[in-house]
């Protein structure tokens, strides 16, 4: 299997894993209000979903933010030359990655202090697993990051390239 296989195959999953958690949420939420009206309460809808929606959101974000279907505000960029709006571009995510990279740092040190932390309706299921998302999350929008960085040189010297031939 190559790289971009395995890239693809792992896109794909997470994909799905943030779609699958997104769904499962929204469905547990619904018959968990549906049950309460019938006097039956879900203790631990609450807790389960919670734990779903944070996945699917820090998931979800790196699949928006990879394929570029985030709100962006590039009108001001698309006037630039192409070597300033190349090194306002790399600015920016430069930004992005040292603001990723105190997520991830913080994240782990939320994820340890929350380890004894249970949740009311699951006394046994530990709250790290929500605040895990935190920094694996980051860790994912990281590599993107890193990716479009990448992406962004290469085309650069494509373009520096072609114009001196």
């Amino acid at each position: 299997m190559t790289r971009k296989s395995f890239e693809s195959h792992v896109q794909r999953a997470e994909a799905a894993v943030a779609g699958f958690c997104l769904v499962a949420s929204t469905v547990l939420i619904f018959f968990a209000a549906l049950a309460r009206s019938f006097s039956r309460p879900i203790n631990w809808s609450l807790d389960i979903s919670l734990f779903l929606f944070a996945w699917a959101v820090f998931l979800s974000a790196d699949v928006a933010y990879r394929e570029n279907k985030l709100v962006r505000l590039d009108f001001f960029v698309t006037a630039l030359p192409g070597a300033v709006k190349t090194a306002l571009q790399l600015l920016v995510y430069l930004v992005i990655l040292a603001f990723l990279v105190a997520l991830i740092y913080f994240g782990f040190v939320l994820t340890y202090r929350t380890r004894a932390r249970a949740f009311q309706g699951i006394p046994s299921f530990s709250y790290s697993w929500i605040t895990l998302s935190l920094p694996i999350g980051s860790i994912l929008l990281a590599r993107s990051t890193l990716e479009k960085m990448v992406t962004l040189l290469v085309q650069r010297n494509r373009a520096d390239g072609d114009i001196g031939d």
